[in-house]
């Protein structure tokens, strides 16, 4: 049972990102029947795979911890029947087209400190290749979850082909994911006492049940509290699991039941190694409502 709540490495936060783009370059075509023009000869043309500002969603996962920058990818293209010669490609932030999409649409423009071109947006483009991937680092400890950011880039110089000057500009919106958000699997034991009387239908151990976990904040992410039998727990709206990244241990809370709070005693952790939150609670009057329950990331 799935409940749902709401590139790289493993203690990564999570950034979605959506580079703005609709076009694919296309190959020249080399005619070389009466009447017509050979293009065989044409210069290369080099742009973005994308182009313009329509969006096409990527999520990209953006940590929360100085060393743990995660980044995001951005092809490019080449429109060339054979090339013969390596093309040298650079990119630049382009904070100008950036700003014109943010006053059109809303957001902020991303702050410079925060991201930076892998090999400083330099790539080259070998013959036989048409299309590349360059990569955007995010420094994921500086961002603001709370903000809509937007980035910029511009391809600024291609030694040996032409830029593309309707395909030579990206924009990437941002929207910015916990690496604590996925599907988690589901073990543990739930107390749940009415009148003094133990609740053996709703309560007891429960094992095999699926959930997202969905980002809040950079280090928080909402939690469904489920019966034993999967049925959702109710009146405990809005808990979630926030982690200290410093010491990895999680406090329990809900916006919708100011009882809940972590089981005293209990070392309520995630482990980053192995991708699992262990996790107790209670609420409620004491004795009659409590959770300890293991999640273990399987997937997205």
């Amino acid at each position: 049972m799935k409940k749902n709540i709401f590139f790289k490495n493993t203690g990564r936060i999570s950034l979605i990102a959506g580079l703005f783009a609709t076009a694919l370059l296309s190959s020249c075509m080399k005619d070389t029947s009466p009447g017509t023009i050979n293009f065989g000869n044409s210069p290369a043309l080099v742009g973005f795979q994308y182009y313009g500002f329509q969006a096409t969603p990527i999520t990209t996962p953006i940590h929360g911890t100085p060393q743990d920058s995660t980044g995001v990818e951005v092809t490019l293209s080449v429109a060339s029947i054979a090339l013969k010669t390596p093309v040298t490609v650079t990119l630049a932030t382009d904070t100008t087209d950036a700003q014109a999409y943010v006053t059109a649409n809303g957001g902020k423009v991303l702050p410079a400190s925060d991201y930076s071109l892998v090999n400083n947006g330099k790539i080259t483009i070998e013959p036989g290749q048409q299309i590349v991937k360059v990569w955007v680092k995010f420094q994921g400890q500086n961002i603001n979850f709370s903000n809509n950011y937007v980035v910029g880039l511009k391809i600024t110089n291609a030694n040996g082909a032409i830029i593309a000057s309707n395909l030579n500009v990206a924009i990437l919106k941002l929207t910015l994911q916990s690496i604590y958000q996925g599907t988690y699997s589901i073990k543990g034991f739930i107390l749940r006492v009415n009148g003094g009387v133990p609740d053996t239908k709703l309560g007891g151990n429960f094992n095999g049940y699926t959930q997202e976990l969905s980002t809040i904040g950079a280090n928080q992410v909402g939690f469904v509290v489920l019966w034993a039998d999967g049925s959702d727990a109710g009146s405990v709206d809005g808990t979630s699991f926030t982690v200290d990244p410093a010491t990895n241990a999680v406090t329990v809370s809900a916006t919708g039941n100011a009882t809940l709070t972590n089981a005293p005693g209990y070392n309520s952790r995630y482990d980053p190694a192995t991708k699992t939150f262990y996790v107790s609670f209670v609420w409620n009057t004491p004795g009659t409502r409590a959770s300890t329950d293991t999640l273990t990331y399987v997937g997205p």
